[in-house]
């Protein structure tokens, strides 16, 4: 018997996490934490910061759009949303927060 990987349920929209820029009316999503992309994951899981893991998650899923931040409190305050609309603190590493 061959197992079959599931199909990713990050697209679905109650596993997405939504915002929007300051001046635009577009709404953008990313995924949850647990359902971003384990290569992404990797990459995040690797960096000492929370101003590298915006950058990482924003690029993957919408490249450019970190450039709009104006300051260090916007990535912060965005990153701080996502962790707790993910589940998790801002204390917890991603890692714990698996455990």
């Amino acid at each position: 018997m061959v197992y079959e990987v599931p199909t990713s349920k990050a697209s679905i929209d109650q596993n997405q996490w939504s915002f929007k820029m300051p001046g635009d009316r577009k709404t953008y999503k990313v995924p949850k934490l647990q359902f971003i992309k384990p290569s992404l994951m990797r990459e995040m899981d690797a960096m000492n910061n929370r101003i590298d893991r915006v950058y990482a998650l924003l690029e993957h899923y919408h490249p450019g759009i970190v450039d709009r931040f104006e300051g260090l409190d916007q990535v912060e305050a965005f990153y701080t949303a996502w962790a707790e609309g993910s589940g998790i603190t801002t204390g917890e590493s991603s890692a714990s927060s698996e455990s």
